[in-house]
Parts: C-alpha cells; structure tokens; sequence
C-alpha cells in the first residue's frame, strides 16, 4: 500500500483546526509547556495505541475526547486504520515527545507532536495529538515525519 493511500485512509482521524488558526500557533517552551496538557495526550495516545495493537480498540469516555473524535474513532475504524498502519509501518511500540504548540486564535488547543516508534526499524511517523482547553482529544493523526508542523 502505497504512502498516499495509507494518509487517505488515515485523514479520517485528524480533525482539522479552522482554517483561521492553522498558522497561528506558537511553539512552548519551559512555563508554557508545563502547564499545557503533554502527559494527558501522551497518556491517552499510548492507551489508544496499545489497545489498537491488541485488538481491543479503547472506546474514548466523553471526559477524554470530544463527540467529533469520539465518532471518528469509533471500535471499527479504529482496528481498520491500526490495521493500515501496521501494513506500513509495523506494530506500534512508543512515542517520544519532540514538540508542543499553541494555538493563538480562540478558541485554543494544543499540539503535541510525538515521534512514533514502530516495529520497523525505519518507521518512526509523526503521531500529533491535538488537546482543547478542556484536555479532551480533539484531533489525531499518524503520518510520516516532516521538520515543521
């Protein structure tokens, strides 16, 4: 399967942010980024992948993820998207935290951009998770890495 079938398929996952907001964003550092919600996307990323690879897809709580996301990632298209993405990248081992942003528009939300660890040694995609001030999941995406956002 080629890469750009595999990001059609995957596309279904990444909730956009308006438009308006997609180049206002800054990068956080230090305070910032303490205070943003990292451990709760890297948390909750982990669980949905780990139970994706075990063929249990996590059915997200109205508390983790907004009803958009929770849609989206339904039990079905859950083990249909890991299922493409084991095809091309192996089965999901870790992510690594590398960047964090925000959005300077209202409403805001964060993304945390995570280096995925995969079981092919040259597969290391990006999975960014988008969090709204709430700390709800309000996007997810796993394509391959670029440098910029």
């Amino acid at each position: 399967m080629t890469i750009v079938k595999i990001l059609f398929i995957l596309s279904g996952l990444l909730l956009q942010l308006p438009s308006s907001a997609q180049n206002n964003y800054e990068e956080l550092t230090g305070d910032a980024l303490q205070s943003a919600p990292l451990e709760t996307a890297q948390n909750l990323t982990n669980t949905l992948l780990t139970a994706q690879k075990a063929g249990e897809p996590y059915i997200l709580k109205e508390s983790e993820a907004i009803a958009a996301v929770q849609g989206e990632l339904s039990a079905e298209k859950q083990l249909q998207t890991y299922s493409a993405i084991r095809d091309l990248f192996g089965d999901y081992q870790s992510v690594t935290f590398e960047q964090a942003f925000r959005t300077t528009t209202t409403p805001t939300y964060y993304i945390f951009r995570f280096r995925g660890e995969f079981e092919r040694d040259n597969a290391q995609p990006e999975v960014r998770v988008v969090m709204n001030e709430a700390e709800q999941l309000a996007g997810f995406s796993i394509v391959p890495w670029q440098e910029n956002l």
